[in-house]
């Protein structure tokens, strides 16, 4: 005798689907916005000053989905440099770029979960930013190996992220153009180093960038500049006739996380800055050129209405499915459906490079040939004391240069 097995309906059929989409979105955080769990707990590590907790968390990549990679590399990079590990550090900054390059590839299948689920269950691509940073902080970290042609290689990377083609109505990033234009004066390429400075310090606005020089300066409007010849004003005059230059990439604070751009809680107030000391005298301050957190402000900005749209059709494809279920079987599924759908599911994709600073200065003085260590005071705008990093490294020279570079992440905004 043969038997007929009796074929599910269409409403049963959704109902096992959705029963599925329930118990994944609580068995995965990404469902709702989250980073991974791994993620999370380094991030907490990495901010009360324990670094190598926060490293050994961020241990194994497999760790992570396969759509929170980027970030997972994103964010080992960002704690491996904060340890001076400089060339690990630079390894992870440029694996999560390369696994940016594969992305370019649209998944249909993920695009299409995310028109039932939400944005999360696609790959984390950061925001155009970032992509840039990425290759700003891998040149720091060749700058501190004094490996001047692969800080240059990642130069050209920088300038290929801000293309206009590539940028479109994205904001530029001066600090990444004073990155790429300093990685360009190490390898002796004035022209192209001259120019990324011009650029940086038409971007900047409130800093005043030569571009022959690479000096730096407060402007004080956009017509009218403090009547220095370089960058320290007679309020960080010396008497030492030092023949050799100290440039210091100055990072820090944290960058606002995803939750607090999307509530609006960012804190636009002026920066902190930092004062050069060596051998006790104050000789230069630091100027800042970026601010991650208004770069992230106006990208989610320019990304709203298209996120805006996107959100109001994937409701109203749930708000279709539910009506679908109240019709094929009753009110009560229905109604649960859009609970699953639109109530729970229905979440913004929150993630962000957390563990990436908040300000990115540069600070360019005189400085002895024998330099061996500073220190980096931070003052707030009102000029007060707030912390002293001492820095013994890194440093690294190229014949009259001298470089280096601090992160300060106890700044809160």
């Amino acid at each position: 005798m043969n038997l007929v097995r009796q074929q599910p309906s269409p409403a049963q059929k959704l109902w096992k689907s959705l029963a599925l989409c329930f118990l994944l979105g609580f068995a995965l955080p990404g469902f709702f916005g989250c980073a991974t769990p791994v993620i999370e707990t380094a991030r907490y590590d990495f901010f009360s000053g324990h670094f190598q907790q926060s490293e050994q968390a961020l241990g194994d990549e497999t760790k992570v989905s396969e759509r929170d990679r980027v970030l997972f590399f994103m964010e080992r990079g960002t704690v491996r440099q904060a340890m001076g590990q400089y060339d690990k550090s630079a390894k992870d900054f440029i694996a999560a770029s390369d696994l940016l390059d594969q992305l370019e590839t649209y998944s249909v299948s993920k695009g299409g979960a995310s028109m039932v689920v939400n944005d999360t269950v696609q790959n984390f691509r950061g925001m155009p930013f970032e992509r840039t940073a990425l290759h700003s902080f891998a040149a720091l970290d060749h700058f501190a190996l004094a490996d001047w042609d692969s800080a240059a290689v990642e130069a050209r990377r920088i300038l290929k992220t801000l293309d206009p083609g590539v940028l479109g109505k994205y904001p530029d990033d001066a600090f990444a153009r004073y990155v790429a234009g300093f990685a360009f004066e190490m390898i002796d390429d004035p022209s192209n180093a001259s120019m990324q400075y011009r650029k940086a310090s038409e971007i900047s606005g409130l800093v005043q960038i030569d571009e022959n020089t690479g000096r730096l300066q407060t402007r004080v409007n956009t017509n009218q500049l403090l009547t220095t010849t370089n960058n320290l004003s007679t309020l960080y005059s010396t008497d030492e006739n030092w023949s050799h230059e100290l440039v210091c990439f100055v990072l820090s604070g944290r960058s606002p996380s995803g939750e607090e751009l999307l509530n609006g809680y960012l804190s636009l107030g002026t920066p902190e800055y930092a004062e050069i000391v060596i051998n006790g005298k104050t000789v230069g301050r630091s100027y800042a050129l970026a601010d991650t957190g208004n770069l992230a402000l106006r990208t989610q900005q320019i990304d709203a209405a298209m996120k805006a749209i996107k959100t109001a059709s994937r409701i109203a494809l749930k708000e279709g499915l539910a009506q679908a279920v109240e019709h094929n079987s009753n009110g009560a599924l229905g109604a649960l459906t859009r609970l699953v759908l639109i109530g729970l599911m229905e979440r913004p994709d929150t993630r962000r490079w957390e563990t990436m600073p908040r300000w990115l200065q540069v600070a360019r003085i005189p400085c002895p040939p024998d330099l061996k260590k500073f220190d980096v005071v931070f003052k707030s705008w009102s000029g007060a004391t707030l912390r002293t990093i001492k820095v013994t490294a890194p440093i690294s020279r190229r014949r009259q240069t001298i470089v280096s570079f601090c992160r300060d992440i106890y700044y809160k905004p």
